[in-house]
């Protein structure tokens, strides 16, 4: 593939590479991370690198990861839940479109196989020392939910998180999950939404004073318990965007970076 030919589809249920150790991709991931510097002109070349216009001296480097990256197509039923997935892919957020350069994750068939391999072995110890420490991960109700939501967003974010978080709980539209220490202290809460075989990551969060292990094992519970359910991908948000320890955490978990076609049935 040259740097400005279309993506190819990609079954949703292929492994798709990581781009989050990439000199490319990172290069690019750290000028929009900066003030100012290259956001403007990245922003312009993202968009014209999926139509094939990009001519500038900074196309080459900026353009080449974004035409390589596969494009996943998923359908989702049309549903309110469905509907809503199918938003949180479209139109732009922070100037880029929120469909591309996504992190996805292929969930297999049998739950198990996701904790298998070599690129696995640091969730595997991670989760096992969680475990050691007495961290446990389950699913919770809304109300719940909603209450460690409380206990682990900074103030600052309160007005912006909490409301809406809330009440997509109370409507059943995402499903909350906590990994907590052996005295019932809230280590990390995780939140995702479903619909078909589609799920969302929409939040995960660690008490300030406990991020660790705990994030590893909750991950992995998470992916397992949707895995089990029939889901076969799930979604974070684009990657371009990630600070350094995120973009290592999700590398760590397999995710994959992708443009994500999410159609309505």
């Amino acid at each position: 593939m040259t740097a400005l030919e279309p993506s190819t589809p990609v079954f949703p249920d292929a492994p798709v590479a990581s781009l989050l150790h990439d000199d490319g991709f990172v290069a690019l991931a750290d000028g929009l991370q900066r003030r100012g510097g290259l956001r403007a002109r990245v922003t312009r070349l993202a968009t014209r690198a999926r139509v094939g216009a990009a001519r500038t001296p900074l196309a080459p480097r900026v353009v080449a990861p974004l035409a390589a990256l596969p494009t996943v197509p998923v359908t989702v039923p049309d549903t309110r839940s469905g509907r809503r997935l199918a938003a949180k892919y479209a139109g732009r957020e922070r100037g880029l479109p929120r469909d591309l350069a996504v992190s996805v994750l292929a969930l297999p068939e049998t739950p198990e196989d996701y904790l298998r391999g070599r690129s696995r072995q640091a969730l595997r110890t991670n989760s096992r020392r969680a475990r050691e420490q007495g961290v446990t991960c389950r699913a919770v109700d809304p109300a719940e939910s909603a209450r460690r939501l409380e206990e682990v967003v900074p103030d600052r974010w309160y007005r912006a998180i909490v409301p809406g978080a809330q009440a997509d709980l109370a409507a059943g539209l995402c499903t909350g999950w906590v990994a907590e220490g052996p005295d019932g202290t809230t280590e990390v809460v995780a939140l995702t939404s479903t619909a078909g075989p589609l799920a969302r990551l929409d939040l995960m969060l660690s008490a300030a004073e406990r991020e660790g292990d705990a994030r590893y094992l909750l991950s992995a519970h998470v992916v397992t318990e949707l895995a089990a359910a029939g889901t076969r991908l799930l979604a974070v948000d684009g990657a371009l965007t990630l600070a350094p320890g995120l973009r290592h955490f999700q590398h760590l978990l397999g995710f994959g970076q992708a443009t994500l076609d999410v159609r309505v049935a």
